[in-house]
């Protein structure tokens, strides 16, 4: 289309037109902003707020008699005893372990309280025992290690014996004086406090230290993770002794001592600082007077994940393990130490809080644990937390931060528990988290065959795509006749291929984790939403020709993904090529390879569509179709309450920057392409620092990498997400491999590489090229098809270097890319036979003509350079 037909715009007007476009943006995304964490914090504060001055104004009217003395001292001699909050720690205890017959206390405490399936991921796949409990007291993932048997190191279906603390005056003392030491010399300048420990032991506990601690916290050294050990024990020792606002303890002490007591190894692990020193140690939790109470109970475990156990201990292991026998054991456990936590409660103190949690894993399979909490504050229901935004889940590093949030204590993240109260009955509360938390593991256990499928049907795409388009094969079975049945054949497989990756959120949409066998209702749910899309895409009117179908398609899967994301990404949860709540690497908004899909799925539309329109003489919707819906696509990627992907939203906006500028027809250079990524950078960082500005536990992905920037932890999360590209690449080679396999095909195999007015036929790029007979010139004749793609190449390329784990985006794209341009190709060679045959029925031509016009030369005439470069099939844009 000449130049004079477009509507005239010059660069400054695009310049106003990129603030424009920025300054859009941040009042869109921040305008809304507001998380749902956010209304239910709000929300609380106003409810404690109410709850205080209902509480200070019956305490001013309802005290002593006047002349006694005042109303606050009253208060206190007449408000009855706090009650206790313990915590029972089961390591391996899941939400369907719970029966009322087999676990009568788990069943009673569930039917009473709140319940959760838990993430109990910390560093490895699957977590020991003894990391569980270190992740739960610090309120971070951390790894405790490594394993004492060396015959035994290199086997990851094994776990480290926990170390029995030492209560022994000698080796007290002997620690006291090693952290004295570190203290003085500067390697550890909080270790100051330990002697003052050993001196505030709490009635009924001891100060113990675990031996060789350095070992244990040996594995979080590198690891990337910030652990401050012991954070729980020493919040509630530093700021516990004053009641929250708004509770039976207002406006006084409280009548607990401000500590942590520790009952067991595991409980120990947990309260122990960073040398390993723990303050309040006991053999009876519930005798002594500490406000938060741990009690290890053991774990369900079995010999081959649990070795070299404590003698004569809960964490010992019989030969024959059966898991409902050690359930019930475990449950039996429970039901003795709630009893005596009720014998030695104070005369008229308030009900205890119970809180009990499967701390870590019983095998080398990951799952979901059970996490329940039952007392004041907590009615049947759900729990939830800001952290996941997802119903019915928590992660293991939200339970320290509940537990101060509920003390009134705060937490660097700002985390608290989030109360859903229903109806429903306990068995039914029950199957609907069991459901949940098989859905997880079944997704966790097909992802890898899920993926290995992707990969090979991309693997026999590419390999038919050499094969078939080759000019040797095609000249030797009639060019002209066998080459459009082979192109029409690629699309419709590339056609259903790429509705795949989009099948496998849809998939969530259908009950199949509550069937006899989820994995096979898994794959029935796939197949099925796989032929949904299918049939949508060539429905008629746009199911007539090839880009309706590849542009119905596209703009399909990405209205199903923006609504998703609007809708709280209950697709993108527990999905094949979503995230996975047993993994805990997100848990809301936008994944990698969901982003991949989006954004190549948005631009090859934009593409098709502003060409549609242009032909039809749109002039002003070619330029406000992709402003519109990529700002859109914009707005729900990077809305902290919606797609909060930080690096997916960079990539997103660069490539819309990219299309509208080649929209406008300026001239896109390597300064101009700098200056698109710094302003798509810019936008980000501005909108990561406005939710900063939110509460911690408000804040999105977003504020929470501004915070690791303020904090300096940004390099070594930076790091640690380079690691994870470079640990994808060694752990799936497979994945890894798709991208430049599908540069090979476009590039060659489609002859991308003679769409460019510098590599003619002559050269030996040409030459190589045109080994084969694909129509990508052909297709980019349409120069707004070719800045859709240019723009979805821009967007992958930049996802590529920053999102999390980002060889995903463009191998996940690659997967959906391809097969659009295999299904455009097919069409434009359609209509070239067809020109061919209404040539040759009007008698004009040869039969070398209309080989050459449907086709190219073949790889006879290839010799002649001027034969190839005369080609009527060679286009240049």
């Amino acid at each position: 289309m000449p130049p004079s037909s477009l509507l005239p715009t010059r660069l400054p007007a695009f310049r106003l037109l990129v603030l424009g476009i920025v300054l859009g943006l941040v009042v869109l995304i921040l305008g809304p902003a507001q998380s749902q964490a956010a209304a239910t914090s709000e929300s609380r504060s106003a409810e404690s707020a109410s709850s205080a001055a209902a509480s200070t104004t019956a305490a001013s009217t309802t005290s002593a008699p006047a002349g006694t003395g005042s109303a606050g001292e009253d208060s206190d001699a007449s408000r009855p005893p706090d009650g206790k909050t313990i915590v029972y720690g089961i390591p391996g205890l899941t939400i369907n372990d719970i029966d009322p017959k087999r676990t009568p206390n788990l069943y009673e405490l569930f039917s009473n309280g709140s319940a959760a399936n838990l993430n109990v991921r910390t560093i490895g796949s699957a977590t020991c025992p003894g990391s569980g409990w270190l992740s739960m007291g610090a309120g971070a993932r951390a790894q405790a290690g490594p394993p004492t048997d060396p015959e035994l190191e290199d086997n990851r279906a094994t776990c480290p014996a926990l170390t029995a603390p030492s209560t022994s005056d000698e080796t007290v003392e002997k620690a006291l004086d090693d952290a004295e030491e570190a203290a003085q010399s500067g390697a550890d300048a909080t270790s100051s406090s330990d002697e003052d420990l050993a001196g505030q032991a709490a009635r009924g506990t001891t100060t113990a230290t675990i031996d060789d601690f350095e070992a244990i916290k040996e594995p979080n050294v590198d690891s990337g993770y910030s652990v401050d050990y012991g954070m729980l024990a020493r919040l509630v020792r530093e700021q516990g002794k004053t009641a929250p606002q708004g509770t039976d303890a207002s406006g006084a002490a409280s009548q607990l001592e401000p500590c942590v007591a520790a009952e067991g190894p595991g409980a120990a692990y947990a309260v122990a600082d960073e040398n390993g020193i723990v303050a309040n140690y006991t053999d009876d939790a519930a005798a002594t007077n500490c406000r938060l109470d741990l009690v290890d109970l053991g774990s369900i475990g079995s010999s081959a994940w649990l070795y070299d156990p404590i003698p004569n201990y809960s964490y010992t292991v019989p030969a024959s393990f059966d898991r409902e026998e050690r359930v019930a054991e475990a449950d039996e456990r429970l039901g003795d130490k709630l009893e005596e936590a009720r014998d030695s409660a104070e005369p008229g103190s308030a009900e205890p809080t119970i809180i009990v949690a499967g701390l870590g894993d019983s095998s080398g399979l990951p799952q979901l644990r059970a996490f329940i909490a039952s007392g004041p504050g907590y009615e049947p229901g759900g729990l939830s937390s800001p952290s996941t935004r997802t119903p019915g889940l928590l992660q293991i590093t939200d339970i320290a931060p509940g537990i101060l949030d509920q003390f009134g204590i705060a937490s660097a993240n700002g985390i608290s528990f989030d109360v859903t109260p229903t109806e429903d009955e306990p068995q039914e509360r029950i199957d609907d988290l069991v459901s949940e938390a098989q859905k997880a593991t079944s997704i966790y256990q097909h992802l890898s065959t899920f993926s290995l499928l992707l990969d090979i049907i991309f693997y026999v795409l590419f390999i038919l795509c050499g094969v078939l388009l080759a000019r040797n094969l095609l000249g030797r079975r009639g060019g002209a006749t066998i080459a459009p049945t082979v192109h029409r054949f690629l699309a419709w497989g590339s056609l259903a291929a790429a509705t795949l990756p989009m099948s496998a959120f849809l998939a969530g949409l259908f009950p199949w984790a509550r069937l006899p066998h989820p994995g096979f209702g898994l794959s029935i749910s796939i197949a099925v939403s796989a032929a949904l899309l299918f049939c949508v895409s060539v429905l008629p009117p746009w199911g007539r020709t090839w880009r309706g179908r590849v542009a119905a398609l596209s703009l399909l899967s990405f209205l199903i993904l923006s609504a998703d994301l609007i809708t709280g990404s209950h697709l993108q949860g527990n999905s094949l090529l979503g995230y996975n709540p047993i993994v805990g690497g997100r848990y809301y908004g936008l994944g990698n390879q969901g982003a991949a899909i989006f954004i190549v799925s948005l631009f090859i539309f934009l593409g098709i569509a502003i060409s549609w329109l242009r032909a039809r003489g749109h002039r002003r919707l070619v330029f406000l179709l992709p402003l519109a819906l990529g700002l859109f696509a914009v707005f729900v990627s990077g809305n902290p309450s919606w797609g909060a992907k930080f690096g997916g939203t960079i990539a997103t906006l660069a490539g819309l920057l990219v299309l509208l500028a080649l929209v406008s027809r300026i001239r896109l250079s390597l300064f101009r392409l700098v200056l698109i990524g710094l302003a798509s950078l810019a936008v980000l960082l501005g909108i990561a620092f406005l939710d900063w500005l939110r509460e911690p536990g408000a804040r999105s992905h977003f504020g929470n990498f501004f915070d690791q920037i303020v904090t300096g932890e940004a390099l070594q999360v930076i790091g640690r997400k380079l690691g994870a590209n470079l640990h994808i690449i060694a752990i799936n080679p497979a994945l890894a491999i798709v991208t430049p396999l599908a540069i090979i095909a476009v590039l060659f195999f489609l002859r991308y590489l003679l769409h460019f007015p510098s590599i003619t036929s002559a050269t030996r790029t040409g030459r190589l090229a045109n080994k084969w007979r694909g129509r990508l010139p052909q297709v980019f004749e349409d120069q707004d098809l070719h800045f859709g793609f240019l723009a979805a190449v821009t967007g992958m390329a930049v996802g590529l270097v920053i999102t999390d784990s980002g060889i995903a985006v463009p191998s996940t794209g690659a997967m959906v890319l391809l097969p659009y341009l295999l299904a455009l190709s097919a069409e434009h060679a359609q209509e070239k036979v067809a020109d061919a045959k209404a040539s040759r029925g009007n008698g004009t031509g040869s039969a070398r003509t209309i080989l050459m016009s449907a086709e190219g030369p073949s790889a006879a005439e290839d010799s002649s350079a001027a034969e190839d470069s005369s080609e009527p099939g060679t286009d240049r844009a």
